[in-house]
């Protein structure tokens, strides 16, 4: 999707201005931005300093990158006070956000889980990569910290045999619930192994390269959502399940309401399930709460429409954004109406309940996939999202990270890296106040380590 930029609308209303005066001839005024945006050749990210609201650049390769929408070349723009919302002043952008090490060039490319082995130090953080159901782990071979008021580090060496272009691993990422990683091979069939290797069962058949995700739930069960086809009264639909432990899939979708993206957190004693159903006239975006019975079988909440979008497309996304405590959010980023596009922030507090409130935060453009990721679990709620640079269509991509306020408001730190596009973003937060973010491009998958206070 793409909308005109603003400078545009300001030339035509500076025309009429001057015709209707009697001049004849517009004031002087910039010119719109024609073309696209030049490329630089395909490198590994460069850091930027944290003190500067300029990013790293990054070519991600032309053949990854989504068309500007023609449909919508003509809408208006958005408004300039949301626009400008959006955009923090250079002070803000950086703080909070000094680059502590990496970035460092990984020896797989495709989507990231960052997992520390020490769930309650969390102090440092692997990469498991799928490999066409199989989890391969690696293990970042950083330098040595840089202080915070140091200058960034150069890029580390590759973390594998740094010979050639990194391997491809399988799409989507693996997931990680208590002892357990689950990951989908080739064939969209989705197994569960223990952490530390070994064989696994079969315990999902989901459709290939759709998002998989699991949490713990107490008493040392896991739930793992997924996406499947299946044949309904209404036709073939792509519906959301869960499958507990290893048990049989239960819908999380109702019949004859679709599903393209699914994921789960852990949530008062147990846990939130969001699904989207992206359609090409409205995105209806659907929650509800699941729980154990007292003989420990998967007990489902009721189904609530917590927010219904504009119309939507099959890559969208979105995340579950959850604090040390209170309430969780729902992310999505979506279009807010024919003229602007944005992530929208609905705030869960009890339980999930129809038409709940949204809250935006613009981006200057829209942009499909749109790659998004929050914490869990930890306070404040940190986001990774990728945005265009600027409002002219063809514009650069930037991985952006902020935070949430207690209403579900965005706000921006840094800009942690330029590029032309991005595939996949993975953000944690360890014990010692640091972000690790995943990042994937045509060029790689790359891995940083971020101071997340001042």
């Amino acid at each position: 999707m793409s909308y005109p930029p603003l400078r545009a609308c300001v030339v035509v209303l500076a025309a009429l201005a001057a015709c209707r005066d009697g001049s004849g001839t517009p004031g002087a005024g910039p010119a719109p931005d024609g073309g696209v945006v030049a490329q630089a050749p395909s490198v590994a990210p460069t850091a930027s300093a944290a003190s500067a609201p300029s990013a790293p650049s990054l070519d991600a390769g032309g053949a990854d990158a989504a068309a500007p929408d023609a449909a919508v070349a003509d809408a208006a723009a958005p408004d300039a006070a949301a626009l400008d919302a959006a955009a923090p002043d250079a002070a803000a952008l950086g703080a909070g956000c000094k680059l502590r090490r990496g970035p460092l060039s990984l020896s797989l490319r495709g989507p990231a889980l960052l997992w520390s082995p020490d769930e309650a130090e969390r102090a440092d953080f692997r990469v498991i990569f799928n490999r066409d159901g199989v989890a391969q782990h690696v293990a970042p071979s950083f330098g040595a910290l840089t202080a915070p008021s140091s200058p960034p580090a150069e890029p580390a060496p590759d973390a594998g045999d740094g010979s050639g272009d990194p391997e491809r691993a399988s799409w989507p990422a693996c997931a990680v619930a208590s002892r357990f990683v689950y990951c989908m091979d080739h064939g969209g069939t989705i197994r569960r192994t223990p952490l530390g290797g070994g064989e696994g069962p079969p315990i999902g058949a989901g459709r290939r390269g759709t998002g998989i995700s699991a949490v713990a739930l107490p008493g040392g069960h896991t739930l793992l959502a997924f996406l499947s086809d299946r044949k309904t009264s209404e036709g073939a639909v792509t519906q959301a399940f869960a499958v507990l432990d290893d048990g049989a899939a239960v819908p999380l979708s109702e019949e004859g309401s679709g599903a393209t993206f699914v994921a789960l957190s852990p949530w008062k004693g147990g846990a939130l399930a969001m699904y989207v159903d992206a359609r090409s006239a409205l995105t209806p975006v659907h929650a509800r709460t699941l729980g154990l019975t007292a003989e420990g079988k998967l007990e489902l909440g009721p189904d609530a429409v917590v927010f219904v979008g504009d119309a939507g497309e099959s890559r969208m996304g979105g995340a579950l954004a959850i604090g040390a405590a209170g309430p969780a959010y729902v992310l999505l980023p979506a279009a807010k109406d024919m003229s602007a596009f944005g992530m929208a922030a609905i705030r869960v507090d009890e339980a999930p309940r129809d038409d709940m409130p949204a809250v935006w935060s613009l981006y200057p453009n829209g942009l499909s996939p749109a790659p998004i990721a929050a914490t869990q679990g930890v306070s404040p709620i940190h986001v990774a999202r990728v945005r265009p640079v600027s409002r002219e269509p063809g514009a650069r991509h930037a991985l952006e990270l902020g935070q949430l306020d207690g209403e579900g408001r965005f706000q921006a730190r840094c800009v942690a890296v330029e590029g032309k596009s991005f595939k996949h973003v993975a953000i944690e937060a360890d014990r010692g106040g640091s972000l690790w973010i995943a990042y994937t491009t045509a060029a790689g998958t790359f891995i940083e380590q971020r101071a997340a206070g001042p």
